[in-house]
């Protein structure tokens, strides 16, 4: 979408906006005022965080700071933010306050800065005990933890890959969803109350196009061809049969493909240097199709630290991790579509900026 249609449904970007909750009461005037900046920080592999800054006082009378010792700002009380502008604001993140910080100078205004993470966190991110799933497919042990952490499950089930999965002592359980999304080729993130382990979705349109010198205020790219490979070659064995091996493989070109007509990095490694082949060993693979999932998902990652970079623009809440971009003016090689990891949006006193990370497996 051209930022000319979002400006015209957001009055030109003239009045950017926030909206603070705290469990399910929006902030009323009088205290919206005394906040300072909102930011909403959010990583497709870790998940959401959030921080708001806002002016504090001392009361005489009752000998406590009107907000640090307010029951308002108590850890664990529920956060809504919302971003945007005058007329359409967007709900950025839904969790809990986890952590205050203040700032004490004498003659000058204390600040209390109220900190938290997504409603996941306690659950999903906290080390848990050993468990182990039996005769499961990726997709329902996804399903299953969403329901015990009372979050939504989206899905795109990659099939039973081994009859027996354990989760060791040792880990969360965002940890091991991570590790099964990694070997199934999927990506595993959470936004708000809804968990997503699904196929990543870098072949998707781009929502926006921005333009260095008009929308965009910095950008910088770096392209690194260093383990870029043609080939990776899983060797693994099923439990049951550990004298049959399994040789899962994916080759050159089988990487998703973000923007047709560009070269993937695994089809620059083979003009480069020929046949580069990854080999991993010692996998528990209960398939063939299970190791070449390990494999392909092996390629796709390597391809796509063939371009990372990060920018600032304007400030825009559709941007955010697991969406693509398209990003222009600046030249053949670094122009082009683009998909988000990472972003900061941030409301202050200089207005609306959206930072973000982000990544290409292709020129």
């Amino acid at each position: 979408m051209a930022l000319e249609k979002i400006s015209k449904e957001t009055l030109d970007f003239y009045a950017p906006r926030f909206e603070v909750e705290v469990n399910n009461q929006k902030l009323i005037a009088n205290i919206s005022k005394q906040i300072l900046s909102v930011t909403v920080e959010e990583k497709l592999d870790e998940g959401v965080s959030f921080r708001f800054t806002m002016n504090d006082e001392f009361d005489m009378a009752t000998q406590q700071f009107k907000w640090l010792d307010n029951q308002l700002f108590k850890e664990g009380n529920m956060v809504t933010i919302k971003m945007g502008y005058a007329n359409q604001l967007f709900s950025m993140v839904v969790g809990e306050i986890t952590s205050l910080e203040s700032s004490f100078f004498s003659g000058e205004t204390t600040t209390l800065t109220v900190g938290g993470q997504d409603l996941s966190y306690d659950f999903v991110k906290r080390v848990s005990p050993e468990r182990t799933f039996v005769d499961k497919t990726y997709g329902d042990i996804a399903r299953t933890i969403a329901s015990e952490a009372g979050l939504l499950p989206v899905i795109d089930d990659p099939g039973k890959y081994e009859p027996f999965i354990r989760k060791d002592g040792n880990k969360s359980f965002f940890a091991f969803l991570e590790d099964l999304a990694r070997n199934s080729d999927r990506e595993f993130s959470m936004d708000g109350r809804t968990m997503y382990f699904i196929k990543p979705r870098d072949d998707r349109k781009e929502i926006a196009k921005l333009e260095l010198g008009k929308d965009i205020i910095s950008f910088s790219p770096r392209m690194n061809t260093t383990g870029l490979v043609t080939e990776v070659e899983v060797r693994g064995h099923n439990p049951r049969d550990p004298n049959t091996p399994i040789v899962g493989r994916a080759t050159s070109g089988s990487e998703r493909v973000q923007e047709p007509g560009r070269r993937t990095g695994s089809q620059i490694a083979r003009e480069r240097h020929g046949n580069v082949k990854k080999v991993i060993p010692n996998v528990i693979a209960n398939s063939l199709e299970h190791a070449n999932a390990i494999a392909q998902s092996m390629l796709n990652k390597l391809s796509d630290g063939l371009i990372e970079g990060d920018g600032v623009c304007i400030g825009l809440p559709q941007i955010r991790p697991g969406v693509n971009i398209r990003l222009e003016r600046m030249g053949k090689k670094f122009s082009g579509k683009y998909y988000v990891k990472e972003t900061t949006h941030t409301i202050d006193d200089g207005g609306y900026r959206t930072s973000f990370k982000v990544k290409r497996n292709a020129i």
